[in-house]
């Protein structure tokens, strides 16, 4: 009977995460993005964090 170790779990824990991207990189297709489409997102995403609320004209008109 072998012992369990920290460095046998470490090592089990490590390949179990490098099979789990795979899988992940498998059913969920990365999309490239434009310079422009990046900067929009960075926008986007400073603005959510920023706690201000934006009335559905200010959004989409």
């Amino acid at each position: 009977m072998e012992t369990v170790t920290m460095e046998l779990i470490y090592k089990e824990i490590k390949s179990l995460k490098n099979e789990i991207e795979t899988v992940k990189h498998a059913l969920i297709p990365e999309e490239k993005v434009s310079a422009k489409e990046l900067s929009e997102i960075r926008k986007i995403k400073k603005e959510m964090e920023s706690g201000r609320e934006k009335t559905f004209r200010e959004v989409f008109c």
